[in-house]
């Protein structure tokens, strides 16, 4: 009898085992940065640049809108000796334009983070496994100031542009207004798809920004914000 007890609860132990370590994985977060060679995500991206030097005198506040596509085109072995993304972006001025190449990306998941060079820089994008008391650098990797990265939220639930997301996590940047600055960055990920929302503000503005936060307060710089309008595998 005591035989049989102590094998049902070796069988108990190792279900246990088994079910933990797939729930561990299950959460890790890897599934918000896909590395599946033909993935894609489609953006509409809304940009402003700013340029008013004088308060009394009308200033520049351009706005565009463009499409961008990113498209995991293959994979290769980096210098490291490790599994790297070749990115392929594509941009158009309006949905009727034909995709046009701009320029490459490369991306790289591996166990406790996930890597995007853009512009010949390297970024840390997600730190894993998902916390909400992660905190890294997303500049650890280039020559850049320090931007203290953590997870605002994890598992949210969001709809955008009639494309439901089960789960979404937001990474938050950069934080920092003050007096003559506002600073805000930070990105949105949605589970095997990849990003889906990037927002940045990068505005110097004057002394009264806080009581009227309106254009006319802002003496220079940009926002722009990217919103994904379609996704999928080709």
């Amino acid at each position: 009898m005591r035989i049989a007890f102590i094998v049902v609860l070796s069988l108990s132990l190792v279900a246990c085992s088994d079910n933990d370590q797939e729930t561990l994985e299950v959460n890790l977060g890897y599934d918000y940065f896909p590395v599946e060679i033909g993935s894609f995500v489609e953006y509409r991206v809304d940009s402003i640049w700013h340029n008013q030097p004088e308060p009394n005198i009308d200033g520049i506040h351009d706005t565009l809108t463009y499409f961008l596509k990113e498209v995991v085109e293959s994979e290769f072995l980096d210098a490291e000796e490790e599994n790297s993304l070749r990115i392929e972006r594509f941009k158009k001025s309006s949905k009727e334009e034909e995709w046009k190449l701009i320029d490459i990306w490369l991306a790289k998941r591996g166990r406790s983070s996930a890597e995007k060079v853009e512009e010949n820089l390297r970024y840390i994008k997600l730190a894993f496994p998902l916390a909400i008391t992660a905190s890294w650098d997303l500049n650890a990797l280039n020559a850049k100031e320090t931007w203290q990265t953590r997870y605002d939220s994890l598992f949210l639930e969001r709809t955008i542009n009639d494309h439901l997301f089960e789960r979404t996590i937001t990474t938050v940047q950069r934080e920092n207004k003050n007096l003559i600055d506002d600073e805000l960055a930070y990105e949105v990920y949605a589970e095997d798809v990849g990003l889906i929302i990037r927002y940045e503000r990068d505005l110097e503005t004057q002394l009264n920004f806080d009581i009227e936060p309106v254009a006319s307060n802002i003496r220079s710089g940009h926002e722009f914000y990217w919103e994904v309008i379609d996704y999928g595998v080709k």
